[in-house]
């Protein structure tokens, strides 16, 4: 039997992905940008989407759990990380929905920034919210590398539920999988889907060619990766320039063996995403899909010890049969 879900900040759909591996069914994906729904009504159609801000967002009805990663540009510190951004209280939102459907788990994604002392207040104020409402929460710092991600990407990750414990996964490989095994495929073929490589200047494709693996571009900051190790954390963003000028669109890293940036798809690997994913809209905004998600190797660790304790959960107290029936005539409600 599966379970329903409400996905939150959905974005590219790499938490989503992981959890659907795992039996775990969206009743509804929210987010507010419309490449990023196009993604998931592209890649899944039977999924329902909410395509507005989570302040419109309300629900009632019959749901096992509550998953997502509100944005976290406040709390990085890749960027101009601001302790008074606006998007820092986008957690209470989520926080609300959870209020209104008494989820039986929560998985809540984050950057480890929301640790640091200039905003750590927001991280205690979420955890005893949640742990008033009965929940017995976990988190800690997970490296999407211990899980089969070609990528260096540290990630807060915390979980809940509702009156008994779900653990964090333990890192499920021995050794790191790498740039080179995650791409190198693609240097023989143009056919891969997002994979069209940007046109940059003459001069920027010299500078680049004179770079050794490791070794960054300061008019570009972003470097050189390494082949046989794992990447640095693919961004979202443009970043910042030598002059602290904001850069547009995306730019992730220099690829190890040709004087250009990653593509999307290049990049998607080195998230985990497989192959069969498409990314809609401009290839601005597939980067920022890519660059925000949770990858999905990552997310099915998280899952399957989400759902090792369900199943735990219920065949102790002698719930299953109750809990795993969806009320048919009870409809998920959102608007």
């Amino acid at each position: 039997m599966n379970f329903k879900i409400i996905s939150l900040f959905t974005g590219g759909g790499g938490l989503d992905l992981g959890f659907e591996a795992h039996g775990f069914d969206p009743l509804v994906c929210v987010d507010y940008d419309s490449e990023s729904c196009k993604t998931i009504r592209h890649n899944r159609p039977e999924w329902p989407v909410f395509e507005g801000v989570i302040e419109d967002f309300c629900c009632t009805g019959n749901v096992h759990g509550v998953i997502g990663g509100p944005p976290c540009q406040g709390f990085s510190t890749a960027g101009k990380g601001n302790p008074n951004d606006p998007r820092n209280n986008l957690w209470k939102h989520y926080f609300r929905i959870v209020e209104e459907t008494k989820p039986l788990f929560i998985v809540l994604e984050n950057v480890p920034g929301m640790l640091n002392a200039k905003n750590k207040h927001h991280f205690e104020e979420m955890v005893k919210s949640f742990e008033a409402h009965g929940y017995r929460v976990n988190y800690s710092i997970l490296n999407a590398s211990d899980f089969g991600v070609p990528q260096n990407r540290r990630r807060l990750v915390l979980v809940g539920g509702l009156g008994f414990e779900i653990k964090l996964p333990s890192p499920t490989v021995k050794r790191e999988v790498t740039v080179r095994e995650a791409i190198e495929d693609l240097l023989k073929t143009k056919r891969a889907p997002n994979h069209e490589p940007n046109k940059h200047a003459p001069h920027v494709v010299a500078r680049w060619k004179k770079l050794k693996e490791g070794e960054s571009d300061p008019n570009y900051r972003r470097a050189r990766l390494y082949a046989d190790r794992p990447s640095s954390t693919i961004r979202a963003g443009g970043g910042y320039g030598p002059n602290d000028d904001h850069l547009a669109g995306f730019h992730p890293p220099i690829h190890y063996k040709l004087p250009r940036q990653l593509t999307v798809r290049e990049s998607a690997r080195i998230q985990g995403f497989p192959d069969s994913w498409i990314f809609c809209g401009s290839k601005t905004a597939q980067g920022r899909q890519v660059g925000n998600a949770v990858p999905p190797p990552l997310a099915n660790a998280v899952a399957k010890e989400v759902r090792k304790a369900l199943t735990s959960y219920f065949s102790e107290n002698g719930f299953i049969k109750a809990w795993l029936r969806f009320d048919e005539e009870q409809e998920l409600c959102a608007m």
